[in-house]
């Protein structure tokens, strides 16, 4: 692993008079390892968005309670995607030929059309309830995207607006983040009407494009919208639960699970994370990782994103 210089580690560093303590020298290493790297990260811009300052004083919340190992592993399974890199998400789905389709010219076909002044016969819209603010990430990604590929926004519609779409449009293309559960996206489904705008264009492609979705996502959509196509361009699934799946793995022998899980359950219950409506695990307990840098999903961690008077959080929900 390379070396930071001496005064860029110092940035990041936090006082460390518990390590004094800490008798698992390969232990030691590990932490001091990821961050490192983290700083890294942060330093070159992989991790655009995020604050080196914000991230020492969400560290140093875990040394101290002598609970550094928890933090460096949380840090270590971190899965953050920098505003380029949802970006680049999106144009490989949009260029891909899932949506493009077998009989496309090229992988810009569909851009092309959506560029155009003249009706594409296909409409974008994002995944937003009508009992929701227009600042939600639906509309974020989408109006991202639009600007990245610079689409005509005449093509843009809002869900409720598509019952009036000219019957030549063939094909919606719903636009979110995030697919976690599943359970969000069947209340936009009821909520708008959209089941019935599908019933009665029994015609029409829908496609349900997001930069990422949970496996437990795309299997409840499967069961209950099978008419629609889920097209993420990132895939997740329980190998991302920080508990139950691979992330403990990384450094063999010095982690041991079990202990992890009681000092996180020490600070859930002292910080109140995820509150009543989330709980301490992130939304139906899918305990992720994973964050954007507009807003983390609430099926990740609350330890990441959570805020009150007890616990600073690393990156906004």
């Amino acid at each position: 692993m390379a070396v930071l210089p001496k005064d860029e580690r110092q940035r990041f560093a936090v006082k460390i008079s518990w390590r004094g303590t800490l008798k698992d020298h390969r232990k030691l290493q590990y932490i001091e390892g990821v961050e490192t790297r983290v700083a890294q990260l942060i330093s070159q811009h992989v991790w655009q968005g995020l604050d080196v300052a914000r991230c020492r004083t969400w560290m140093k919340q875990f040394h101290d309670r002598d609970c550094a190992l928890l933090g460096a592993s949380l840090l270590d399974n971190f899965i953050y995607r920098s505003r380029p890199q949802v970006e680049a998400l999106l144009k490989a789905v949009f260029t891909g030929p899932d949506l493009n389709g077998p009989d496309a010219e090229h992988d810009f076909s569909l851009i092309e059309r959506l560029r155009s002044r003249f009706d594409p016969g296909v409409r974008l819209s994002p995944v937003i309830r009508l009992d929701q603010s227009p600042t939600k990430s639906g509309t974020y990604v989408l109006r991202l995207l639009a600007r990245s590929l610079r689409l005509n926004e005449r093509w843009m519609k809002w869900p409720q607006a598509l019952s009036k779409a000219p019957q030549e449009v063939r094909t919606v293309i719903l636009v979110d983040d995030f697919c976690g559960t599943g359970s969000q996206f069947a209340e936009f489904v009821a909520l708008t009407k959209f089941d019935a705008f599908m019933q009665s264009r029994p015609e029409c492609r829908i496609v349900y494009l997001t930069a990422a979705a949970h496996t437990d996502g795309l299997n409840k959509i499967a069961e209950h919208y099978p008419q629609i196509q889920v097209l993420p361009a990132e895939t997740l699934s329980t190998d991302q639960d920080f508990f139950l799946g691979d992330a403990l793995k990384r450094f063999s022998g010095a982690i041991d699970g079990a202990e992890l899980r009681a000092s996180y359950d020490k600070i859930a219950t002292e910080a109140g994370l995820g509150g009543s409506s989330v709980g301490p695990l992130g939304f139906e307990d899918q305990a992720l990782t994973y964050a954007f840098a507009h807003g983390t999903p609430n099926n990740t961690l609350p330890i990441y994103w959570y805020q009150n008077e007890r616990w600073s959080s690393l990156v906004d929900r």
